[in-house]
């Protein structure tokens, strides 16, 4: 018999009228903080819980305790999930399900490249686009970070680990020594404070680094680096939107000279209480434990009637721009706050955009007052030091380079699942800790550089409507053609840190070096500066050379079934203009065809009942086979 819902956070709350931090820390096993814990983790958000969920499911005797300063998990930009995260979410127990009602669904990555805004007409672009992975497998996901935060505490909470909202840190009073900490933490909503003690500390505090900063500087990548505006919109029906093959259920990136755009589609639960949503998603837990099938779960409309919350389809667009672009000296024609005037100003500058924003009609505050528009410089930038006396940093204290490409979560977290593995050996009163985080302080260094090099390069590829596809055949060239990848679908808790330590959209592998930083050497320069058609041809026949290089060698390393992964390209990654198809979901064509013929209607039938016998029925879900969408 299936679990049925129990409301029970929502009656805790109309007994006692508690807080949102109080009814979340009612979940705890000791709903007061401990006087002592093995590992206190300094911050809630999404790093803070993959590093406590892994270290506990790996160690199930460690004690830790998360401390978190907000009342409850909140808004945070980025929404977009890749392989690498949901094969680890897989590996925890949290299936398609379960994952499906609370988010939704992405399939694969959309590029489209305009040229110099001065030398275009409105229909001058060309496009890349590859498919996700297989729905049988692991869905990607578009994710509202609030609500991701909260589903992982949740899961947190279940395996014993203690997560604190409304408890504060204080830094400075905060003393370190290997195994040896006093974290002084204040109780916001009772006023009070006491000291904990703890083995280790781990600084999961974002871009505000607040253990790591005090190890060393900030480094800024100086010489190159992009700043990103952004807002939420309403979106109108996705046929009207001028740009071929557009889906709305891919990541979409709207790229030019100056940078690049996103435009992502996702549910948005913002507005309901949080104890509503706790009832929600410890629900789809039992579910999801209880493996009741798919289509015996209720849709996420039904859902929010259910448990009385509110529910929306929203769509984050923002763009992520190089800090050398020269703006008008007079920006208020385009608004009158600094993201939306940069906004504005770029949407202006090329046809394409304007047609595109016209399909959408933004939303004002809707993360409360003063949250319509968004605005965030300097985005590159590496911690020197990932480690100290008693302390480790993981995930965006670590480093962040850019959004392109997802990496915050999907990338970042191969340093929270490295140092909870780490976390045993580092708890050992045997072993020295400075020398056991050697290794990490260069694995956290050499990630920075390569996901820098690998942002330096897409850009400059974009200052060409000709070489933009160039920057993501090469990452999955080189990210889902390593080996690694190519095992994915083997690996179980015990080694899924294979692939998620050594992933990074393949910028850490030798070739993808060395090809890049030709290509970078070859395309420096400034957005405003058309590449010339030399460079252009050196550039394109470069890539095909060096790909062939990589791809002949014949030992199964870069290897994948591009044809079905990639529109536009063969087995061999060849381009050909009419190959508009690649697959979708669960299709797979049989391995007799030919790797340039589209599905045929048997196959794309077969794909329907494939879809219904292993995804889910749910409305959420839009896909679309050989131009023809259909909803269940």
């Amino acid at each position: 018999m299936s679990p049925r819902p129990a409301h029970t956070f929502t009656r805790r709350v109309l007994a006692s009228g508690c807080s949102d931090a109080a009814v979340l820390n009612s979940n705890n096993i000791n709903p007061a903080s401990p006087a002592s814990t093995d590992v206190t983790v300094v911050g809630g958000g999404i790093h803070s819980l993959i590093y406590s969920i892994h270290a506990k499911k790996a160690s199930p005797s460690i004690s830790i305790s998360v401390f978190e300063k907000s009342s409850s998990p909140g808004y945070k930009i980025g929404e977009s999930t890749l392989t690498t995260f949901n094969t680890w979410l897989k590996t925890i127990g949290l299936h398609a399900p379960l994952l499906l009602r609370l988010f939704g669904v992405k399939d694969g990555l959309a590029f489209y490249y305009l040229e110099n805004h001065a030398n275009t007409s409105a229909e001058e672009y060309t496009e890349f686009c590859a498919n996700g992975p297989p729905g049988d497998f692991v869905p990607t996901l578009q994710v509202e970070r609030k609500i991701s935060e909260l589903l992982l505490s949740l899961v947190a909470q279940r395996m014993g680990v203690n997560v604190y909202h409304s408890h504060a840190v204080d830094i400075n009073q905060t003393t370190l020594a290997e195994r040896n900490c006093n974290v002084v933490v204040k109780d916001i909503d009772a006023a009070d404070e006491r000291d904990v003690h703890a083995k280790l500390v781990i600084d999961a505090t974002g871009r505000f680094r607040r253990f790591a900063s005090k190890e060393a500087r900030v480094k800024r990548f100086e010489g190159w680096n992009t700043n990103a505006f952004w807002a939420y919109f309403e979106a109108d029906d996705e046929s009207t939107i001028p740009f071929r093959n557009y889906e709305s259920c891919n990541t979409n990136h709207l790229c030019m000279p100056e940078g690049w755009g996103w435009v992502i589609r996702l549910p948005c639960w913002e507005g309901s209480p949080v104890a509503n949503l706790m009832d929600m998603i410890t629900y789809l837990l039992e579910l999801n434990d209880a493996g009741v099938p798919s289509d015996e779960y209720p849709s996420s409309e039904a859902l929010a009637k259910m448990f009385d919350l509110k529910f929306r389809w929203v769509v984050s667009i923002g763009f992520a721009l190089r800090t050398d672009v020269v703006y008008p000296a007079d920006m208020t024609p385009y608004g009158t706050k600094e993201g939306e005037q940069k906004f504005n100003w770029i949407v202006s500058r090329y046809q394409k955009l304007s047609e595109f924003m016209k399909h959408h009609r933004l939303i004002e505050n809707l993360y409360g007052p003063g949250t319509t528009w968004y605005i965030r410089k300097q985005l590159a930038f590496q911690s020197t030091k990932v480690s100290g006396p008693g302390f480790v940093a993981i995930g965006d204290a670590t480093a962040f380079t850019n959004p392109l490409y997802s990496p915050g979560i999907n990338a970042n977290m191969a340093t929270s699942v490295y140092a909870a593995e780490l976390t045993p050996t580092l708890l050992d009163p045997r072993s020295r800790s400075a020398e056991i985080l050697q290794p990490y302080e260069a694995f956290c260094a050499s990630r920075a550089e390569a996901l820098h090099r690998m942002n330096r390069f897409n850009y400059l590829c974009m200052r060409s409507k000709h070489l933009g596809a160039i920057g993501p055949t090469w990452q999955y060239l080189c990210g889902t053609g390593m080996k690694p990848w190519q095992k994915l679908r083997q690996y179980t808790f015990e080694n899924v840190s294979e692939v998620v330590c050594a992933w990074d959209w393949g910028a850490r592998e030798e070739p993808y070096i060395a090809f890049a930083d030709k290509v970078i050497a070859l395309l420096e320069g400034p957005a405003d500066r058309p590449v010339s058609d030399a460079d252009i041809q050196e550039v394109l026949a470069l890539s095909r050379s060096e790909r062939k290089k990589i791809m002949g060698k014949g030992d199964g390393q870069y290897f994948n079934r591009w044809s079905g992964l990639l529109r536009f390209y063969d087995d061999d990654l060849e381009y050909h203009a009419d190959k508009t198809w690649k697959d979708y979901g669960s299709y797979v064509p049989p391995a007799e065809s030919h790797a340039l013929a589209p599905p045929s209607k048997p196959e794309r039938q077969g794909v329907l009942r494939a879809f219904k016998e292993t995804v889910l029925g749910d409305s959420q879900l839009v896909f679309a086979i050989s131009r023809v969408q259909f909803t269940w």
